[in-house]
């Protein structure tokens, strides 16, 4: 009996997924035109069978940002727009179960994001990015879609020919296969086929989240590119235009852009040898960087073919923040005991404890409101003069070992004095 229950448990995980049911459980009736659903194999087939490129949108359902922007995609708003992608093999990819990481490779914080591809899996670029900072988060525009789209047709018109350009736009070989094989995974209710619901889906931020506490339980060592993921051009001085292909809008003075004879107007084409149709063209340059290192940069600048560099040292990515991101909720909840801080005005690291997690969140640090009392203003922690900004910090603490402790300067109540956390 129990050996036919299992073999009847087996089948049943084995057969494919209705893809219709799913849809309509995740209420996702803004398609309009061709569109294969949630089944990237099919839109591999229909590619070779019809010789168009592809465009894979992976798209969180019910996630609010980039909800008005994917209405725009999903039902072809735009006449200009839906004519382009009307030579592409749209899919849709709604779930992050069963993703391919060996290829699927972006910044899994976005809720929508777009690969432009060729039917033998050779990716020509990238589309969608997002940025923490106050109001449109999102960083994309139907200009700057249209543009891309514009480029990797032309790039797949000249395929195979320039099949060694796009070469490195697949990255290493990932540490699990899958995002429900990431060991972390497993404790979470979510790692399960979608069935249409918030609480049964795997959302893509799970996957680098997984990651990240699957290196630290094992005590190992997280790298840079884990927290300070995909760093946005800014970090270098160059701000996009984000109605264009990949051009300067401004460049930082002062910064690695400036410095390596960045200018406004500069339309970007190749990065580091990889050609560039977005923002997150850059951003995954940026992302395998392996610094320190300079990057070599052809741009078209008044009509003529000119070079740029960007030279990044080994700490590049630590002047940047990424407390906006999702994982920084069970960070700050698992190590400090502590709801989000407020920063108060001065130099270096001046953090208040305004609140503490309610009682319903269960994976928290329980010291950490023994330890901490409200308006505690945490200034700095074992003595280190490199720990100025709450991503510096959370940071520094994700690599400490379970069971170590952490000595905390604050001022409370106008003094200063110390405390020591036990991080779990």
């Amino acid at each position: 009996m129990k050996l036919v229950l299992a073999a009847a448990v087996c089948l049943a995980l084995a057969a494919p997924q209705d893809k219709e049911k799913l849809r309509e459980a995740l209420k996702d009736t803004e398609l309009k035109g061709s569109w294969i659903y949630d089944d990237l194999n099919a839109g591999i087939a229909e590619a070779k069978k019809s010789g168009k490129p592809m465009l894979v949108v992976l798209r969180c359902v019910p996630c609010v940002t980039f909800k008005g922007f994917d209405k725009q995609v999903a039902s072809r708003e735009d006449a200009d727009l839906a004519a382009l992608m009307d030579q592409f093999v749209c899919v849709r990819l709604v779930q992050a179960y069963g993703m391919d990481l060996s290829f699927f490779q972006f910044d899994f914080d976005l809720n929508w994001a777009v690969v432009l591809m060729n039917s033998d899996r050779t990716i020509y670029g990238r589309y969608g990015s997002k940025t923490g900072e106050k109001g449109n988060a999102a960083r994309v525009s139907g200009e700057g879609l249209r543009k891309a789209l514009e480029g990797a047709l032309e790039y797949h018109k000249g395929y195979p020919g320039n099949a060694k350009d796009f070469a490195a736009k697949i990255g290493p070989a990932p540490a699990w296969k899958t995002p429900e094989a990431i060991p972390d995974m497993k404790n979470r209710p979510n790692a399960v086929a979608a069935d249409g619901t918030r609480q049964k889906c795997i959302h893509c931020h799970m996957t680098r989240e997984a990651e990240i506490w699957t290196l630290r339980s094992g005590g190992q060592p997280i790298p840079d590119s884990l927290l300070w993921a995909y760093p946005m051009p800014d970090a270098v001085g160059l701000s996009l235009d984000l109605k264009e292909r990949a051009t300067v809008k401004s460049v930082a003075p002062g910064s690695a852009a400036e410095k390596g004879g960045f200018k406004a107007g500069d339309s970007l084409r190749k990065l580091q040898g990889q050609p560039i149709l977005s923002i997150a063209d850059v951003q995954w340059v940026l992302q395998n960087a392996k610094a320190p290192c300079t990057l070599e940069a052809e741009v078209e600048r008044d009509g003529a073919a000119a070079k740029a560099t960007l030279s990044l040292d080994a700490t590049w990515r630590r002047k940047d923040d990424w407390t906006w991101r999702v994982q920084v909720w069970p960070i700050r909840h698992r190590l400090l005991g502590v709801s989000p801080f407020e920063h108060v005005e001065g130099p270096g690291l001046n953090l208040k404890v305004s609140k503490f997690p309610p009682d319903f969140v269960k994976d928290k640090n329980k010291d950490g409101a023994k330890v901490f009392q409200k308006d505690d203003v945490i200034v700095g922690v074992d003595g280190r003069t490199d720990v100025e900004t709450e991503s510096q910090l959370l940071a520094y603490l994700m690599q400490k070992k379970a069971g170590s402790t952490a000595e905390f300067s604050i001022v409370r109540g106008g003094k200063p004095q110390k405390v020591t956390l036990t991080l779990p």
